[in-house]
């Protein structure tokens, strides 16, 4: 069966299809395809509860707690992503999605009794 993930580094989110019975080094090998990086200048981390964990590249994605029902199309697993700097790998980093400006007021919905003060009189 098919998961869908987001790799997450920085600013920067890729979205992935992959097998439940993929590794981690073949995410690895499919972001290897993106960003010419190779795998073993990658890690992939996984947050549980506030805590990142690096995944292991011999594990599978469900042995690492992604199937198909947590990591569906309209709601995708988050891995986040560091890369080998020189000689040793950043701190993992990922900024927070932007937040949408506020509706105007013409724009929010309107209760009932909003909507007969404004509507019409034919």
């Amino acid at each position: 069966m098919e998961i869908y993930l987001v790799v997450r580094r920085k600013t920067l989110s890729i979205c992935l299809e992959a097998k439940e019975n993929w590794t981690v080094l073949n995410v690895k090998e499919q972001l290897n395809g993106i960003l010419s990086i190779p795998p073993s200048s990658q890690q992939l981390f996984k947050e549980d509860n506030g805590i990142n964990t690096m995944l292991e590249d011999t594990k599978t994605l469900v042995e690492c707690g992604f199937n198909v029902t947590s990591a569906k199309p309209q709601l995708p697993a988050t891995l986040g992503l560091a890369i080998l700097e020189t000689e040793e790998f950043e701190k993992l980093s990922v900024t927070d999605y932007s937040q949408p400006p506020e509706l105007p007021d013409v724009m929010k919905p309107q209760t009932p009794a909003q909507a007969s003060m404004t509507a019409k009189p034919e």
